[in-house]
């Protein structure tokens, strides 16, 4: 059940033992010393038990306070509460209800019985008693408050306004009494009403540009562009240096789709030293793609976000936004300066780091690759990036005992958090590992769980299957994965090639020349294989077509001039030809 925020803020302030005030205003038979001294005893011990959390005590100690005075509106308030407490909305709602009864001028017993009435969606008997409130305390604020959260609630929202409109008699005009009576107007389509509060506002506050340019915004939304655009003119001729007027100035061009006057407004709000700074950043990353796109005046926003960076050092967005800047500028090294220094300010920044990863990897630098993620892997040890990439350097640099390590830690640092595709990805990169390192059973084991976490990895069944092939183990389970993946993608050359190698040595011929075959015209001019070429050899020479084989292992050798296993299927074709 949802409880009107104004109402929870004064409940809050409402202290469970309001005994010295409360009990004065109690009407009740009057109890004898005894009694009173019995009655006092288990009251102020409920409270004590209240404090320490024995709340099923407390509920035994106020029962005894009610059995000597059943209509004592402390204890029947406090035993309303507990019972609101344990959820027991019914019996909470009676007690309270006597209470009230019992003190009826008791602003606090009301007030938890108006809050209470509300929580249970009884709206219309909470403003009953708002309204019974009302009256013994007529010049009081917050039953304005209280009855206007209401009536929102019914909807009632005339009677809202009404209620706001008598709380402004005692306070005055001010900004939440013009923001909320604008709300109910527009809910209302009263624009005429809306707008005039605003007027109001700025009547009263002259000086306060920031009103009139939301009076401008305000008729922007209202498809008033004109109106708009006239107070942003006055409110920048009044006040040049207001930096909220170019911001609403952009919007408003947006709207009228002018998109290059919207961003020199932009800049010209960033450039303002008044503009907060966390306006600014999320000004920034709203506009960042079209001041990146903007080619004209390149130089101009590159001193934009070297100024701000200068503005606000400590902020990582403009380096960040500096960084993207760069890179779209194709000045990669100088991008990634600038992510160490966001990762200077915020060592925890994961997309930092990613950035980074992504910078130093397509410019290929395993060294700066290495260096990066070591200095990761200890900042943001729950980034799987970081070892994905320092494993792939490690395994290029031939260090595979060393990267087999950093996929064993990423399991151990990952396992509890991360899904089973990227864990997978890491076992993947271990069965990879494992059969360089010429330890063939723990490479099929870790195929085994990279596919128990992710079945529908194509490159896990790829290699699995092929170096089953090249084992001469357990073909007809190669031969099942292998294709699996030719039928998921049936243009990679590679899995083509894996396909064809693996019916190639059960000795199905035919269809391996046909696979092949695809394989080979498959394959892009800038990714030619000598691998590929060389299996197409061998299958044409199993079906004694030499010709076609000479010509597969040539363009192999082509490929690969070092290839002596290549060489030697050359000369011995051509002496059985001669």
């Amino acid at each position: 059940m949802k409880l009107k925020f104004i109402i929870l803020a004064l409940l809050s302030s409402i202290s469970l033992g309001f005994f010295t005030e409360t009990q004065a205003a109690d009407v009740r038979n009057p109890l004898t010393a005894d009694e009173q001294a019995r009655f006092d005893y288990y009251f102020f011990e409920a409270n004590r038990l209240r404090d320490i959390g024995e709340f099923d005590a407390q509920l035994e100690a106020l029962r005894m306070c009610l059995e000597i005075d059943s209509t004592n509106g402390s204890a029947q308030a406090e035993i309303g509460m507990l019972y609101a407490r344990m959820n027991e909305l019914p019996l909470a709602s009676q007690a309270l209800k006597k209470a009230v009864e019992s003190s009826p001028k008791n602003w606090w017993y009301r007030v938890q019985y108006i809050t209470l009435l509300s929580g249970r969606e009884q709206n219309q008997a909470a403003i009953e008693q708002a309204l019974e409130l009302k009256k013994h305390y007529p010049m009081r604020e917050e039953v304005f408050t209280i009855l206007t959260s209401l009536y929102k609630q019914t909807g009632e929202y005339d009677k809202a306004i009404r209620a706001l409109n008598q709380l402004e008699r005692f306070i005055g005009i001010n900004e939440y009494l013009t923001f909320e009576k604008f709300q109910l107007y527009t809910i209302l389509n009263k624009e005429k009403q809306a707008v005039n509060e605003f007027n109001k506002l700025i009547a009263k506050y002259p000086k306060e540009a920031r009103y009139k340019v939301l009076l401008g915004d305000i008729y922007l939304e209202q498809k008033h562009p004109k109106k708009a655009f006239e107070i942003y003119q006055q409110v920048g001729k009044d006040e040049p240096d207001n930096p909220f007027v170019y911001v609403s100035l952009a919007n408003y061009y947006n709207t009228q789709n002018q998109p290059d006057k919207a961003v020199e407004s932009i800049v010209s709000a960033l450039k303002n030293p008044r503009l907060p700074s966390e306006i600014k950043m999320e000004i920034l990353g709203e506009y960042v793609d079209r001041l990146l796109a903007n080619q004209q005046n390149i130089g101009e926003t590159e001193a934009l976000f070297k100024m701000l960076i200068d503005m606000y050092p400590l902020e990582e967005k403009p380096y960040a936004y500096y960084a993207m800047f760069l890179q779209n500028q194709k000045r990669e090294l100088e991008a990634l300066a600038e992510l160490e220094n966001l990762i200077n300010i915020n060592p925890k920044n994961q997309g930092a780091w990613e950035a980074g990863l992504r910078i130093l990897s397509e410019k290929q630098d395993t060294i700066g690759v290495l260096n990066f993620t070591e200095r990761g892997i200890k900042e943001v040890p729950e980034l799987a990036e970081l070892y994905f990439y320092r494993s792939i350097a490690l395994f290029q640099q031939e260090k595979y005992e060393e990267a087999l390590d950093v996929n064993k830690l990423a399991i151990k640092n990952l396992e509890a958090s991360a899904n089973s595709l990227v864990i997978g990805s890491f076992y993947a990169q271990m069965g990879d590992i494992y059969y360089r390192l010429e330890k063939r059973d723990k490479s099929f084991e870790s195929y085994e769980k990279a596919l128990e976490l992710n079945p529908t990895n194509v490159y896990v069944m790829n290699n699995y299957a092929y170096f089953l092939s090249e084992e001469k183990k357990d073909l007809r389970k190669a031969e099942r994965m292998s294709g699996k993946t030719v039928e998921l993608e049936p243009n990679n050359s590679t899995f083509l090639d894996t396909y064809a190698w693996i019916l190639y040595q059960q000795g199905n011929y035919t269809l391996a020349k046909l696979y092949i075959d695809k394989a080979v015209s498959n394959m892009k001019e800038d990714e030619e294989s000598d691998v590929i070429y060389d299996h197409a050899g061998d299958i044409y020479s199993a079906l004694n077509d030499k010709g076609k084989a000479l010509e597969m292992w040539g363009k192999a050798l082509s490929v690969n001039s070092e290839n002596a296993d290549i060489k030697l299927k050359i000369e011995k074709a051509n002496v059985e030809n001669l």
